[in-house]
């Protein structure tokens, strides 16, 4: 099996030697491997040691942003440059231990699209281990969104898969719930994981409440029948008010007050919908890289631009 390991990494220079080291170690007892680590635009030394490990290795592939575009952005690009015919995704953390790839890889080799690691024992704050529980239960029984349940990133599937699945015209970037759009052919295997070793992690809340909403809404039409249902109340309100016209200032205030408030919380889950893009347009089109080993890669993001201006 021939592997492209994918490495997303932001700010993580105290553990991108570590990781190539250990993510080499897992893959170089198959028939071929590459490392792709995609710099998400990080401003401390990543990027210099990224580039002094390809300089001396040629498994390693290096793409940088030209800023910060968001995890997603990093592996996505990671998979389109892709030069063999399975991906595994690892984080620079190290919390799933590189180790572990050989479950996956197992795993796949009995005729998986996709196969997932579930995390035992996931050591991360006990918010963000019930707040994705919880998220992904929510998604699956209240919004009726087909979320493999458990999913993390780590993860191996077939290239041309994971590209299908970055091209996918979904209303939002979510791609764990935008995989059973591609295919139902995907299972689960249980991986170890492991405390940060170094450095911070750089989810915060708002990243967490960002990626709700682009699961809920961006997966889901549940919510808009939600906001007819309120307007539907809003306007039986008003005609019961009119109706019984004889209702006392302070009730008419509450009734008021109230319907007010429905209408304003059916407006804001229109605008959630609106804001989001609803074109099949790649999202890797947005991104700019600043720099790249990959030849195809300085083609499409340099040579390209000189081209057109001529």
């Amino acid at each position: 099996m021939r592997l492209s390991a994918i490495l997303p990494c932001f700010n993580e220079e105290e553990n991108v030697q570590n990781a190539y080291e250990r993510i080499t170690a897992a893959l170089q007892v198959y028939e071929d491997y590459e490392i792709i680590i995609t710099d998400d635009g990080s401003t401390d030394g990543t990027l210099k040691t990224v580039k002094a490990l390809a300089a001396r290795d040629p498994h390693v592939k290096y793409i940088s942003f030209s800023r910060n575009f968001g995890n997603c952005a990093a592996f996505r690009i990671g998979y389109l440059y892709a030069a063999f015919d399975w991906s595994i995704q690892f984080d620079a953390d190290l919390q799933s231990p590189p180790e572990e790839a050989h479950k996956l890889i197992s795993k796949a080799r009995e005729g998986w699209d996709v196969v997932f690691g579930i995390r035992k024992r996931r050591q991360d704050p006990l918010y963000r281990v019930l707040g994705t529980r919880f998220q992904q239960f929510l998604g699956k029984s209240v919004f009726g969104i087909d979320i493999p349940l458990g999913a993390s990133v780590y993860r191996i599937l077939r290239t041309s898969v994971a590209r299908d699945v970055i091209n996918h015209p979904t209303r939002a970037q979510y791609f764990i719930a935008t995989v059973p759009y591609v295919t139902h052919n995907y299972t689960f295997v249980e991986t170890e994981h492991h405390q940060r070793q170094a450095g911070r992690s750089k989810w915060r809340w708002r990243h967490i409440r960002d990626h709700t909403l682009d699961l809920y809404w961006g997966f889901s039409l549940r919510p808009l029948s939600l906001s007819w249902l309120l307007a539907a109340v809003a306007l039986l309100g008003g005609v019961t008010a009119l109706f019984f016209n004889q209702l006392s200032a302070q009730a008419v205030l509450v009734w008021g007050s109230l319907l007010a408030a429905l209408q304003l919380v059916g407006l804001a889950i229109l605008g959630e919908y609106m804001k989001r893009p609803f074109t099949s347009k790649p999202y890797y089109k947005q991104i700019y890289v600043r720099e790249s080993n990959i030849p195809q890669c300085q083609i499409d993001f340099h040579t390209r631009d000189l081209l057109d201006d001529q």
